[in-house]
């Protein structure tokens, strides 16, 4: 347009004649588009500054388009919305889309697709070379993505995914901790985009990367305060920003820096965009938070007090909570002060700032970000202390963050034994004697499906139990760490045979003991079914779940011979699953309260429904839930399987109440087709079902994410 308002072809033809390409494009063009077999690939409208003669590059472009598409040519035009809303082309034919963020499914159906493309033009086709490249190269990719939830968000950003997968391909080792990708991230971008962008015209001056950051990190954290979440910020008050920034830096011109870095961000960097009329800001509102974490940061040169004081001051909101993470980051792994990163947080938590347990949260979050190298063993040390104290707070910390603070001690290393360690479970006793058991009829709870009143009525009648005998339960349900103990040591293989019925029969009949239960046992043999131990319920201190009643049991027959074989277990006796009497009595006591702490729900008492966790919790979470015996988490958090059947029907147990010991209901040998029955609830289900007396039951070789167990120890009589 410059020279003359040429046609686009010609300008095209032109554009590479002067790139230096020798190949005869115009005649090439031409050709292609008189057989209607060209593509035409126009971006960058937005970067035409002036609106009208932008205008008028839309009206070309739309008049060739109105030629050319006749002939069966193709056409996409791309800009970014700030470029396009005053000049959109209306015109028959040409459909109009946005660009939206990426979901998961988008994520990797996009690595696939590159990966896939590139290793096959790197080996000259679908080679079997090319499929195991690309395979490895895709779950690379995938693994940096998913490894937490900043990259994630970063990868729903096209432009921002392209860069990753580019730095991929480019041998940019890609870190393992977002606040080193985000740093190279942000290098990336200073530095190399541009030239990905100028399709190879070189820059006319380069931006220096350690200045251009001194002045976008102040910058990020002053748009952070002004408008925390939004990311946006007008043009004037930018430059007004930017020129007191310059004024700080002591730079002799500061109004002519202010202007010549507006015009090199947005001509070069990409990092800070035009992203509406006379408004600025960042590619991905994640660049400002970290920018604004490296400005908390670099705050801390003398002293660690203006970090501490500026994240107290906004440690309750939640636009501030990945930039605190961020700024610790930044403190302890890129400029490598761990010692002053340690101080940050141990600071933030012994003065406490926001509500009850908050800070003690956030400092946990921090520490499992850089643990390890970004701050001191001392520092971690204080964080799993503090967070073993917050997580059993119920009287000032809400569940919620009791149970923030639960996973934080996971991630970081819990130091219970009792809670990690199979060995050294922490036994309650449950004494004997006679207990009520079940719900009467008349406090039934209401429910309007007919199967499900069927199901309550299980529960009835009401009736005193005697259980004569004393045992031990287990205080909390049996964890992934000690469960893990049990697959480590071989107790469960993923290996899949037959056995012969005489085998099967001798398992059933007590004649050999097994404890890889990895199938279900049938009358004729063993099957295998996949257990998914999976995510995001997989932290050593939560209730293990994913287990088949099978699995349970195995579980407690390889912890009876390793007690035995420690000494700490007589002869004779045995862990195993509780019954239903067992688990009740322990649950409730003799006074038929409804739940294990009272009468009346409380989310404050056990993880269901109403707490709003939505996941597992660590055990321990829950002191205020305790059954009158100390026993925790009876309700909530996990359904527990016991050794008790339910029977054949789903809605009707063949096993009634009134409970009776004698009538094969803890037989463990029964058929496949026998139910078990669980107790509890978990952490999906509402108040109803996390009462004392609630029975549930199902198939015993189902695994679901909610299911888990505890386990029992028995007299020799038993």
């Amino acid at each position: 347009l410059a020279d003359g308002d040429i046609p686009l072809d010609a300008f095209i033809a032109a554009y590479y004649r002067d790139m230096g390409v020798s190949l005869p494009i115009n005649a090439m063009l031409q050709k292609a588009l008189r057989q209607g077999g060209a593509l035409l690939l126009l971006d960058g409208l937005d970067e035409v500054r002036e609106q009208g003669l932008r205008r008028t590059v839309v009206d070309r472009v739309v008049d060739f388009f109105a030629v050319q598409r006749r002939r069966g040519n193709k056409f996409i035009l791309s800009s970014r919305i700030v470029g396009y809303r005053e000049v959109r082309p209306t015109v028959e034919g040409l459909q109009e889309c946005t660009l939206v963020d990426f979901n998961d499914e988008d994520i990797e159906l996009f690595i696939t697709q590159w990966t896939a493309a590139l290793e096959k033009a790197a080996h000259g086709g679908q080679t079997p070379v090319a499929v195991q490249e690309a395979e490895r190269e895709k779950e690379e990719l995938l693994a940096a993505v998913r490894r937490n939830k900043g990259v994630s968000q970063l990868a729903s950003n096209p432009l921002l995914l392209t860069i990753l997968a580019l730095m991929k391909r480019q041998g940019v080792t890609l870190p393992e901790r977002r606040v080193e990708l985000y740093q190279t991230y942000v290098e990336t971008l200073l530095k190399q985009w541009n030239l990905a962008r100028g399709l190879g015209r070189p820059p006319s001056r380069d931006l220096d990367v350690v200045e251009t950051l001194r002045v976008l990190a102040p910058l990020a954290l002053w748009m952070h305060e002004t408008s925390p979440g939004v990311g946006l910020v007008k043009q004037d008050a930018l430059q007004r920003k930017l020129v007191a920034i310059y004024q700080q830096r002591q730079f002799p011109h500061p109004e002519k820096a202010a202007r010549q870095f507006l015009a090199d961000v947005r001509e070069y960097a990409g990092l800070l965009l035009e992203r509406g009329p006379r408004q600025y800001g960042f590619i991905h509102l994640t660049f400002q938070e970290y920018l604004a974490g490296v400005a908390i940061a670099q705050q801390g040169q003398q002293s660690v007090g203006p970090i501490v004081d500026l994240l107290g001051e906004h440690i309750q909101e939640e636009t501030w909570h990945e930039v605190t993470l961020l700024a610790i980051g930044y403190l302890g792994l890129i400029q490598q002060r761990d010692e002053a990163a340690g101080q940050v947080l141990m600071q933030l938590m012994e003065q406490a700032p926001g509500s009850p347990g908050v800070a003690v949260v956030r400092a946990g979050e921090a520490a499992v970000d850089v643990w390890p190298g970004g701050i001191t063993y001392q520092a971690r040390n204080a964080v799993i202390e503090a967070s073993l104290q917050a997580m059993r707070d119920d009287k000032r910390i809400p569940a919620v963050l009791r149970a923030q603070a639960g996973n934080n001690l996971g991630e970081l290393s819990d130091p219970r034994s009792q809670v990690t360690d199979p060995l050294h479970i922490e036994w309650i006793e449950i004494p004997m004697g006679t207990f009520t058991m079940g719900t009467r009829r008349e406090d039934l709870p209401s429910h309007s499906d007919k199967n499900m009143r069927k199901l309550l009525g299980q529960e009835t009648p009401q009736h005193e139990c005697q259980l004569p005998y004393t045992f031990k339960i287990s205080r909390f349900p049996i964890t992934v760490a000690q469960f893990q103990a049990f697959v480590e040591d071989g107790g469960y293989q993923e290996e899949s045979y037959w056995l012969e019925a005489r085998a099967a029969r001798l398992w059933r009949e007590g004649e050999i003991k097994l404890y890889t239960l990895n199938m279900v046992v049938y009358e004729e043999g063993w099957v295998k079914e996949p257990a998914d131990y999976g995510k995001p319920y997989n932290l050593p201190n939560h209730p293990q779940v994913g287990v088949s009643w099978y699995e349970a049991l195995a579980f407690t027959r390889w912890l009876t011979e390793h007690l035995q074989q420690e000494g700490v277990l007589a002869e004779g006796r045995r862990v195993t699953l509780p019954s239903e009497a067992e688990w009740e009595k322990a649950a409730r006591d003799a006074d038929a309260r409804v739940y294990p702490w009272g009468n009346k729900p409380d989310p404050n008492r056990a993880n269901y429904y109403d707490t709003g966790i939505g996941a597992t919790s660590a055990v321990g979470c829950f002191p205020g839930g305790a059954s009158p015996y100390g026993v925790e988490e009876m309700s909530g958090n996990v359904w527990e399987w016991t050794r008790s059947l339910w029977g054949r029907e789903p809605w009707e147990s063949e096993f009634s109440y009134p409970y009776r010991f004698d009538d094969g209901r803890e037989k463990l040998n029964a058929k496949r087709d026998y139910r078990r029955v669980l107790r509890g609830g978990s952490f999906l289900n509402l108040d109803l079902d996390v009462r004392a007396a609630i029975r549930y039951r199902l198939d015993p070789y189902d695994r679901l994410s909610d299911f888990g167990f505890r386990v029992v120890l028995l007299p020799p009589s038993l």
